[in-house]
């Protein structure tokens, strides 16, 4: 009697066992890609401001990369520290397409705000380009 009451427990947890549902997976998010900031410069009175598209730009990967972008027929040019931010989370920060995009990595994912500059050099006068007034927006790395 005893071998039928476990045979009986053994195909009830079997039974059960199978009915039961599949764990979900975990899955890794997905890398951030390439964020598109859109760097403009306005100009009033002979006052030249710079601003950006998003502010704060919000990044919400592990990975990826930020670009800023001038307006193409511009004269305007990013230096070689065109962006200046907290390199632990975002480097290596280099100036591309001959100066028109500044592109920085994002190499890890610290939860927090980060506080950048942007600088920009008025390059209509390719010998002895000036800089413009910098600016200190923030991007959210949630």
């Amino acid at each position: 009697m005893k071998l039928k009451h476990s045979a009986y427990a053994v195909v009830a947890i079997s039974m059960g066992l199978c009915g039961c549902p599949q764990m979900p997976k975990v899955v890794a998010p997905a890398p951030a890609g390439n964020k598109q900031i859109g760097v403009t410069i306005t100009v009033i009175k002979d006052r030249k401001t710079i601003a950006v598209s998003e502010d704060p730009a919000i990044v919400t990967a592990d990975k990826g990369a930020i670009t800023w972008n001038l307006p193409k027929d511009s004269s305007y040019l990013f230096p070689r520290d065109g962006i200046v931010i907290d390199p632990g989370n975002f480097s290596p920060c280099v100036p591309t397409e001959g100066g028109k995009s500044f592109m920085c990595v994002k190499r890890g994912h610290q939860v927090g705000y980060y506080k950048y500059i942007v600088n920009v050099n008025d390059g209509s006068k390719p010998l002895d380009p000036l800089p413009l007034p910098p600016l200190d927006p923030w991007i959210a790395n949630q």
